[in-house]
């Protein structure tokens, strides 16, 4: 005797929080990735703070992208999900050096760029 799987196949209930994670996956691969071309990816070891915000990033990334996804009223397709999820991670991971660099007076600021 077959079983029926409890949900039907044609209902999407958390594919786009699936599809939102795997962009913010996407999107700490690149900061990895760039960070590890740059030379600076010893920093997520010796400041763990910012292996931290990478992930603070990663979560609110996920969350603003179901946001954006909800606002337009419309389901977006998987890829523009995807893709919109790993830019608002990069983009929020990128906020964070950027004002430290600014603001050197801080003593983080001071740590990572001397």
């Amino acid at each position: 005797m077959a079983v029926e799987p409890a949900t039907p196949k044609d209902r999407r209930a958390g594919g786009s929080l699936d599809n939102a994670f795997k962009g913010a996956m996407y999107g700490c691969v690149a900061v990895g990735a760039i960070s590890g071309a740059m030379g600076a990816w010893p920093l997520f070891f010796a400041y763990l703070p910012l292996t931290v915000h990478l992930a603070l990033s990663a979560a609110l990334g996920t969350a603003l992208t179901g946001a954006i996804e909800r606002a337009v009223h419309r389901p977006l397709a998987p890829p523009k999900v995807i893709a919109i999820a790993a830019a608002l991670t990069f983009a929020i991971f990128a906020l964070l050096p950027a004002y430290l660099y600014f603001h050197r007076a801080t003593w983080p600021a001071a740590l990572l760029f001397g």
